[in-house]
């Protein structure tokens, strides 16, 4: 995963770290006339610190009873939610309250709910001047710096986290996000350092030990990795870290372990959407098993429980996963519609979310209608994609495009012409597989190998490394065995 995007929003970040320079601040208000709604409000923001998300919406719930006008705990509420109707029902509520906090609350209510909204360019612009006028304010610096992380817009998000860590340099929350954005941006040095930091500050808390695993994971070091969340299994049995040891143990190739360890960490949700989402990450291990039937029936059964919770994304994320798998194409575009009716069937779903899995399922649209030399499909799923881009500042549907143009041109037969839309989707396996083939074919040897030492150490638990990943390696060790 690296940072990519339109020009207009790096424009609009890099005056983040002009401001830093010269504007001063204390903290962001908070305004509510309830003392037990403040004391929650505090308590929730502390959990959010520790990583405990569940347990922070919870507080923050209980400070929106305590006092039904506190806009700002309604925000971070619809923010933090994984219930799409609570997401609606409190960004509403905050925005139609925003008159009557500060001006710098009103910011905070524009940038969270204008995301939500699909609104990008006000709301890092928004994000922007919130982080002018209180440059200080630690706390403030972790939730942008976690939003640029959760973006995907990794070197952004360091930038504001390391202003967190230069304020404190023992805040572990800053320390945690800034561990993720340097590994992910390629720098495990500086993210592992980060990560040991975070240990050596909490080590009975739980979610250093987690964060750490999955930085451990992500490098290739799965054993590492499993000592780290059976430590944080050690220091709160509820915290939840059997996800964590399910996905290192479905990248080892241990299929029916991970399936179920799945089943413990499934014990500990606090919301159907993660059930849901813990369910799909199982169905991908009969997919990693290269079992077809049983794939096929769980993507299914998860598919029904998403429709049935009225989590439209993810069901529609279900049908998408089966296209990606399903090697016939007339079937794999009957599920495509599938996937793009769940998107159009009345589910509470933001705009955001919506265009993201739009572009998601126009972008797989295009590579499979262009594998299958369906050139008319590709070209409008390419097309539709292009409009979108051009319209939406969202991390997504910029590089869904850029996938797709690239899947398509590369099968056109030009792989020149493929490389740079490709080269803005280098943390996909798909997209880092192409790349490959296209350096390979265009004669430059030098990227191909760099680009396939990459996509071969990629260990992500996602449908499309358990798809492109492990026939790759294998790829590469048989041919490294002919003479």
């Amino acid at each position: 995963m690296g940072l990519r995007g339109g020009g207009c929003v790096s424009v609009i970040l890099w005056s983040v770290a002009v401001a830093f320079a010269g504007s001063t601040g204390a903290r962001l208000p908070v305004t509510t006339s309830s003392a037990l709604a403040r004391k929650h409000f505090e308590k929730g923001m502390q959990a959010l610190e520790y990583l405990r998300r569940a347990e922070a919406v919870e507080d923050l719930r209980t400070a929106v009873t305590a006092d039904p006008n506190f806009a700002q705990a309604l925000i971070l509420i619809s923010h933090l939610s994984q219930d799409p109707a609570e997401q609606q029902e409190t960004r509403t509520r905050a925005q139609r309250l925003a008159p009557r906090v500060s001006s710098s609350e009103q910011l905070l209510i524009r940038w969270l709910g204008e995301v939500q909204e699909d609104n990008y360019v006000p709301a890092i612009a928004a994000m922007n001047d919130l982080l002018a006028r209180y440059p200080r304010d630690k706390r403030l610096l972790f939730l942008a710096g976690r939003w640029l992380v959760h973006q995907e817009r990794y070197s952004q998000g360091i930038v504001i986290l390391e202003r967190a860590v230069a304020l404190d340099a023992d805040y572990p929350a800053a320390l945690n996000e800034l561990g993720y954005a340097y590994a992910y941006s390629g720098d495990f040095e500086k993210g592992i350092a980060a990560m040991e930091r975070y240990v050596d500050l909490e080590p009975d808390q739980p979610n250093p030990h987690d964060s750490y695993g999955e930085i451990l994971r992500l490098g290739g070091r799965f054993g590492a990795a499993l000592e780290q969340y059976r430590l944080s299994i050690r220091a709160d049995p509820n915290f939840g870290s059997e996800l964590g040891i399910a996905d290192t143990l479905a990248l080892m190739g241990k299929e029916p372990e991970a399936r179920e360890e799945y089943e413990r960490a499934i014990v500990f949700v606090s919301s159907e959407s993660e059930r849901v989402e813990y369910e799909l990450q199982e169905a991908v291990t009969w997919i990693r098993e290269n079992n077809r039937k049983q794939a096929e029936h769980a993507l299914k059964d998860v598919g029904k429980h998403a429709h049935g919770a009225g989590l439209g994304v993810l069901e529609a994320e279900s049908h998408r996963y089966l296209v990606m798998y399903e090697p016939d194409y007339k079937a794999a575009m009957k599920q495509l519609q599938a996937a793009q009716a769940c998107l159009e069937e009345g589910h509470e779903i933001s705009r955001s979310e919506r265009r993201d899995e739009q572009a998601r399922i126009l972008r797989v649209r295009a590579e499979r209608a262009a594998e299958s030399q369906d050139g008319d499909a590709a070209a409008a799923a390419v097309k539709e994609l292009l409009e979108m881009a051009q319209n939406s500042r969202s991390q997504v549907v910029q590089v869904s495009y850029h996938a797709a143009a690239g899947a398509v041109l590369l099968e056109q037969g030009k792989a020149g012409e493929a490389i740079p839309h490709l080269e803005e989707d280098a943390a996909n396996p798909e997209s880092l597989r192409r790349l490959w083939k296209a350096y390979t074919v265009t004669g430059a040897q030098t990227e191909a190998r760099s680009v396939a030492g990459k996509l071969a150490e990629l260990n992500i638990p996602t449908v499309e490394q358990a798809l492109v990943v492990p026939p790759f390696r294998e790829s590469l060790v048989s041919h490294a065995g002919q003479p």
